[in-house]
């Protein structure tokens, strides 16, 4: 009887960490390279900077649009349905968090990461 039980009570902590994994893996956004964001059907990250010139807000929509540049010199558009960041004028990099849709032809955020900036660069360099 009691060996029964132990069977039972590992069979359940098993399946609870097999969920878990599953879950954890189902919410995992990894980089990935612009070309890649345009074929995955899956929500990746995409890291880069802003093209000059590109940055849009339409407020009455509550909609910023912009082209991410990253390092290979490969863009992507973006459009993010939301509040624009208070610190997006200043923004250096970027990173975008959503998906590809093929059929506008925009990678669709969900959330962006900005990095600014910080008063101690100029510090650190001007040494």
């Amino acid at each position: 009887m009691i060996k029964k039980s132990y069977i039972i009570g590992a069979v359940i902590v098993a399946l609870a960490m097999v969920m878990a994994m599953y879950s954890f893996k189902s919410t995992l956004t990894t980089y990935v390279s612009v070309s890649d964001a345009r074929v995955s059907p899956r929500p990746v990250q995409v890291a880069g900077i802003v093209a000059q010139g590109t940055k849009q807000y339409d407020l009455e929509n509550n909609r910023l649009m912009f082209t991410l540049r990253e390092d290979s010199g490969d863009e992507i558009p973006v459009e993010y349905d939301g509040h624009k960041p208070a610190n997006f004028d200043d923004v250096t990099k970027i990173v975008a968090t959503g998906k590809f849709n093929t059929e506008r032809k925009v990678f669709v955020a969900r959330e962006l990461l900005v990095k600014c900036p910080t008063k101690y660069e100029q510090r650190v360099r001007g040494k």
